[in-house]
């Protein structure tokens, strides 16, 4: 009896110990995600209490969604970031997005309809049209970054496209200015331009 008694508390033992070895859990199923825990205004620092970890499914995780919380603090947001948004590298400035863009441009992060389709990455040269007038709000800006919309799933909301772009502060105005207007779920349309092509 003390032998079977000893051999239960032994495994025992060697559970708890394996169990204190293991990496902390985020509750429920998924892949540990880093997302927005409140709203963060375009521009602002992500600080520690506006990012957590939470579990995302693979299927709807962006590949350049962060895993660690320590990788978004202390960096800007490159456009307004929602609550339980996932946390890509292309929503956040890092220090070089600017690198070799004329030193008056500034980095604004914008929806668009679609990015895949009309081919546009990095480097690519495009035209934003609001989608509620049709009116061309920037002329010949250069993308720095893409990034794909995802689905909703979970708490998470569908996310629409985004592309963060080069703009002088007065063209990034305007483009802020026609964002507001645009009624809820309304994003911009962008067209690519051939590379070369003088703006007008």
């Amino acid at each position: 009896m003390r032998r079977w008694v000893a051999a239960v508390l032994a495994a025992a033992g060697t559970l708890v110990a394996v169990a204190s070895l293991r990496p902390p859990a985020t509750a429920g199923t998924g892949v540990a995600t880093v997302v927005v825990a409140r709203d963060v205004a375009a521009g602002a620092v992500i600080g520690r209490d506006d990012v957590e970890l939470a579990p995302r499914p693979v299927g709807s995780r962006p590949e350049t969604a962060l895993d660690s919380v320590d990788a978004a603090v202390g960096r800007v947001a490159a456009g307004p970031l929602a609550t339980h948004e996932v946390v890509t590298a292309s929503r956040l400035l890092g220090p070089d997005l600017l690198a070799g863009q004329p030193a008056d441009l500034v980095a604004l992060g914008v929806p668009v309809l679609d990015t895949a389709s009309v081919g546009v990455r990095p480097g690519s040269r495009v035209d934003l049209y609001a989608t509620g007038s049709g009116d061309r709000v920037a002329a010949d800006v250069a993308v720095l970054t893409v990034q794909q919309g995802t689905e909703s799933g979970g708490l998470a909301s569908a996310a629409p496209p985004r592309i963060t772009v080069a703009l002088d502060p007065a063209r990034a105005a305007a483009v802020a200015r026609s964002l507001s207007a645009l009624d809820a779920g309304q994003t911009l349309v962008v067209a690519l331009r051939r590379n070369g092509s003088p703006g007008q």
